[in-house]
């Protein structure tokens, strides 16, 4: 009898780890309080709208884009701050259109940049003049402006990128559609095929059969200690899965982000939440970066419920986009900070003019750029910042 029940509380405390190993929730286990500082800036004269691409500290050099209607201009500035080279890609130039589905790359000797776009993935030289396409078949991928928050990584001679393509079986007003997507692909440079891959695991909300934003499951992810950890923007979870092929799923971290407005979807012929709307006040994980022994979320915890109310009661399109602007400023981005094994250590707004989407981990220290959309001013300005205690 003993034996049975020894038997029995072994079988128990089995099953118990085993269910109980999918899904876990990160706690907190620091008292100590910590900040990101900017450790240098470099600032480069520059009047307009540009877009970090990449950071190569090893070359002295920045990447950075300036977006037109009809075309994309590409310009690399060193560590002075000065502009080095510049070129135009569009349909008239020898580069052509780049389509990026996500920020160009310095190659490793920083003497050109690697363009990856539908459908063309490209080696471009910095002054424009040399181009050798490498691959030709990315599908259609919507993308607006790519920054390094959704940034190619390249591994095992592979180009890992955030899928956001579907095969046309379903549309998104579907239950069916989100089940049947593939969120991350790769890119083989031996045998030049793409593979998409990565379901959403059966613990995401967005297997519930219901109906989310388009944009509200979008991808990010980075690899780490033999793992590719990964997170979607509407979901405040990590999801890890093992690095290499077949990518298997491993666990689920609920993340602790305080009054995250998260979505919970809607049945499949519903109206349910319109786009944009979606898009301005629902939470949001904008990034996630691994820099030394750190983990870091950057996140928006969207309106809350009364600045929503507020802007329901709102019939002027000028004063709805002006009553979005002033909530953003209300509810700026936040950063929480995790261990490795992905503890909360602290959760703190993030630096003032910091760009949470520009964040990169070059040479193991963090970089952004600055945005403040108050000021106009004719430079931009990069940082190099650094985690530390306060």
């Amino acid at each position: 009898m003993k034996k049975l029940l020894l038997l029995f509380l072994i079988s128990g405390i089995l099953l118990f780890s085993c269910s109980d190993k999918q899904t876990v929730q990160n706690i907190e286990v620091s008292a100590k309080q910590y900040e990101i500082i900017f450790t240098d800036s470099i600032k480069i004269p520059y009047l307009g709208n540009p877009i970090l691409q990449d950071v190569s500290p090893s070359n002295q050099k920045i990447l950075f884009t300036e977006i037109g209607e009809f075309d994309v201009e590409i310009f690399t500035a060193n560590f002075n701050g000065e502009i080095i080279h510049s070129f135009i890609a569009n349909g008239n130039t020898i580069v052509g259109n780049l389509k990026q589905i996500a920020p160009l790359r310095f190659e490793d000797d920083g003497n050109a940049v690697l363009s990856f776009g539908v459908p063309h993935v490209k080696i471009v030289s910095l002054d424009g003049t040399e181009v050798e396409t490498i691959f030709t078949g990315i599908p259609s991928y919507y993308s607006a402006h790519p920054s390094p928050s959704n940034e190619i990584v390249k591994r095992n001679n592979k180009i890992f990128y955030s899928n956001r393509t579907d095969d046309g079986t379903y549309n998104r007003y579907q239950k069916e559609y989100l089940p049947n997507l593939k969120l991350i692909g790769y890119l083989d440079l031996e045998s030049s095929k793409t593979t998409n891959f990565l379901s959403f695991p059966e613990e995401s909300i967005y297997q519930n059969g219901l109906i989310f934003p388009h944009s509200n499951w979008v991808s990010h992810f980075i690899f780490s200690e033999n793992e590719l950890i990964v997170v979607f923007e509407g979901e405040p979870a990590i999801f890890v899965f093992d690095d290499e092929e077949p990518f298997s799923f491993k666990q689920k971290i609920e993340l602790n982000l305080p009054d995250f407005k998260a979505y919970k979807g809607h049945p499949e012929g519903e109206e349910g939440i319109d786009i944009l709307d979606a898009f301005s006040t629902l939470g949001k994980i904008e990034s996630i970066k691994k820099v030394g022994e750190y983990v870091v979320i950057g996140y928006k915890q969207g309106f809350t419920d009364q600045q929503i109310r507020n802007l329901g009661n709102v019939i002027s399109p000028q004063e709805k986009g002006k009553m979005i602007r002033e909530y953003e400023k209300e509810n700026s981005s936040r950063i929480q900070l995790l261990d490795e094994k992905f503890q909360v250590l602290d959760d703190f707004q993030k630096p003032k003019h910091l760009k949470i989407s520009s964040l990169m981990v070059r040479d193991g220290h963090l970089w952004g750029s600055k945005f403040d959309p108050d000021t106009e001013e004719d430079f931009f300005t990069i940082y190099k910042l650094e985690i530390q205690e306060k």
